[in-house]
């Protein structure tokens, strides 16, 4: 149902919170869990001007600082805009809703974005790009996912051993051994990667599994410092394990075409 700025979904099995300021998915939780799924800093304006830190913003159609559509803000402009409702259903199992998006004449981008948010006994999460133009259209994106953490030095993610990836602390090219723990600043994409990450959290006693499609790099941040948005030592409560197509990586969609990033996320119990 909506309630002002936002949509709430629920059902018996779960329920989420999503901002129609940048179609932020800012909060989800099982019925099962005591915990969000998500983080959420807790000094957000919800002003409707400033990007929203936290939950699952919406990086389109730029990723970070690229030069590929450099003209755009940073992260892009879905997450600085007002999305539109399609549609909202629930019934006792599944719930769901859609939001679009068509750019500001401002920003000269003949594309459309569409997202759909479905929960069941998991979020079922995708975000669609239409080229509505004549032309080919190239872009950056990111499902820039804030996941809850008990404490992050505790936690593991798992499913990237093996992997490059690139820092973008200093640009060089690592590859990663075992299971990834990160305490101190991380920033980094792992390229040509498209499996399924763990997030496993012994405080919460849960794992967070993050399965992808549509996507070839899988992004992991920690800044390792509060931000603005955040209490004192809220930045050691998240992780960020974002869908990304972005670096050598971009969409390049021919006239009419559709492209599709989606995630799928669940939990599980850690015994």
């Amino acid at each position: 149902m909506k309630n002002g700025g936002f949509i709430n979904l629920s059902n018996d099995l779960a329920e989420c919170k999503i901002s129609l300021w940048s179609a932020n998915l800012i909060s989800y939780r099982p019925k099962s869990q005591d915990h969000d799924v998500f983080w959420l800093g807790d000094l957000n304006k919800f002003d409707n001007i400033h990007a929203i830190r936290g939950g699952v913003p919406v990086c389109w159609p730029r990723f970070a600082e690229e030069k590929l559509n450099g003209e755009l803000p940073r992260h892009g402009f879905a997450r600085l805009s007002g999305w539109t409702v399609k549609n909202v259903c629930a019934g006792k199992n599944s719930a769901e809703a859609e939001l679009s998006l068509v750019p500001d004449e401002k920003y000269g981008v003949n594309a459309a974005a569409n997202l759909r948010i479905r929960l069941t006994d998991k979020l079922e999460y995708r975000l669609e790009t239409i080229n509505h133009g004549d032309e080919v259209f190239e872009f950056s994106e990111a499902l820039h996912a804030y996941f809850n953490l008990g404490c992050r030095d505790e936690a593991e993610i798992r499913g990237l051993s093996g992997y490059r990836y690139k820092s973008s602390l200093d640009g060089k090219i690592y590859t990663q051994e075992g299971n990834l723990r990160i305490r101190e600043e991380f920033d980094a994409a792992f390229l040509n990667h498209r499996g399924t990450v763990e997030i496993v959290d012994p405080v919460l006693n849960r794992i967070i599994s993050v399965e992808k499609s549509g996507s070839d790099i899988t992004v992991v941040w920690n800044p390792d410092k509060d931000l603005a948005e955040m209490s004192e030592g809220q930045y050691k409560k998240f992780v960020c394990v974002e869908p990304a197509n972005q670096g050598d990586s971009f969409v390049r969609l021919q006239p009419k075409e559709k492209h599709q990033i989606a995630m799928t996320v669940q939990i599980k119990e850690l015994k």
